[in-house]
């Protein structure tokens, strides 16, 4: 029986061109969901804003579904502050949380002190998958897309972009097969408490006009398959300018 050959440099050709038509397909994906959400000049306001979500986390050691404040404001790509603001023990304690630029800080209760150099590390490495939320990443170098396979988020199906960059843990992004729009982020995280990489999972639904831009109202997030945080969002504001001000140090 005659064998078929076809030389390596051939072989190579085609590879490229599955993987250039595989990039092609996610992106459109992508785009789709730029378009569901706005379109590119509107989701551009996603880049500077402020969100307030008032929900509960389980991450308070015997007091599941405490009640907590988070508010978020960032600055990309490198600046964020997160305040979160709960009751305990009958007094109001707020914490936050900040990057500015290549340092980071904390506060609890007006005690500042500067983020040690692993944890600013891996908030930074969390801050990069949250900022893939935007969509903005698209004409970004270095950034290579792969597809997943289609699943179902909240009972609908949806499809799934596997987003890579050098230096980055990967993030999975899936796309409600129906809207277009972004349902799910699920990538790595540090577990504070055993120091090992867990799996974590934000779902988004509810989305409604904020502006001419199509955001979530509602978010849940799991880690290790367990439910960390579930909540509304309140308040939102996009920024025409922000000052850098805002995430230094005080």
């Amino acid at each position: 029986m005659r064998k078929t050959f076809i030389p390596f440099v051939l072989w190579s050709f085609f590879i490229s061109a599955a993987l250039a038509c595989g990039q092609d397909k996610m992106r459109t994906i992508v785009e789709r969901a730029i378009q569901a959400q706005g379109g590119e000049a509107k989701i551009a306001k996603l880049k500077m804003m402020r969100i307030k979500v008032e929900g509960i986390t389980d991450l308070i050691p015997g007091q599941p579904n405490f009640p907590i404040i988070v508010e978020d404001i960032w600055k990309m790509p490198g600046r964020y502050k997160s305040t979160s603001s709960f009751q305990l023990m009958g007094g109001a304690v707020t914490q936050i949380q900040a990057i500015d630029a290549e340092s980071g800080w904390a506060q609890y209760n007006r005690q500042t002190q500067d983020l040690p150099k692993e944890a600013l590390a891996e908030m930074k490495e969390q801050k990069y998958a949250e900022d893939l939320d935007r969509l903005s990443f698209l004409n970004e170098k270095g950034i290579e897309l792969s597809p997943l396979e289609e699943t179902k988020v909240d009972g609908k199906p949806a499809v799934g972009v596997l987003v890579k960059s050098k230096g980055h843990r990967d993030v999975k992004l899936y796309f409600d097969k129906s809207s277009g729009l972004l349902v799910k982020r699920q990538h790595k995280v540090l577990d504070p408490t055993s120091g090992k990489e867990v799996s974590q999972e934000v779902l988004f639904s509810d989305y409604q006009d904020k502006d001419g831009v199509k955001h979530y109202r509602k978010i849940v997030a799991y880690r290790d398959g367990k439910k960390l945080f579930e909540g509304k969002v309140t308040e939102l504001e996009f920024f025409d300018k922000l000052d850098d001000k805002v995430f230094a140090r005080p």
